[in-house]
């Protein structure tokens, strides 16, 4: 869950969000992501991610019928989390056969923890 100084409002102005996120997100919709250096569990930031389906249709929408292809991309804002100047998007990928479970579901813990993660990879690399 997003801190209270961190309006959700301000998402839209983040360039590139809407291109991946068509719906509105909410506070609840993010988790903490915290350094698992053992460091005393240090809060890294927040985190939103969400599978990708393979494929639009003609008219640009996304095609359902495609299933998921195993594309994930994940919306991260550094700690301390006061404005959405400094989040940022990633992409990265799971076998597709990872994204839905064995019960037609999404299995919501891989994918969070591929985001998880492209996340640390991009912050050890300093970007």
């Amino acid at each position: 869950m997003l801190p209270p100084s961190l309006a959700i409002s301000g998402l839209d102005a983040l360039p590139g969000f809407r291109h991946w996120f068509r719906y509105r997100l909410h506070g609840r919709d993010f988790h903490p992501l915290r350094a698992d250096d053992g460091a005393g569990a240090r809060l890294l930031g927040y985190y939103t991610a969400k599978p990708l389906y393979g494929r639009l249709d003609a008219g640009g929408r996304v095609d359902r019928s495609a299933g998921f292809d195993g594309a994930i991309v994940a919306l991260f804002v550094p700690s301390p989390a006061r404005s959405w100047k400094r989040a940022r998007l990633l992409r990265t990928r799971i076998p597709r056969g990872r994204v839905v479970g064995s019960d037609g579901r999404r299995d919501w813990p891989a994918i969070r923890r591929a985001a998880e993660t492209a996340i640390r990879h991009s912050i050890a690399a300093g970007s």
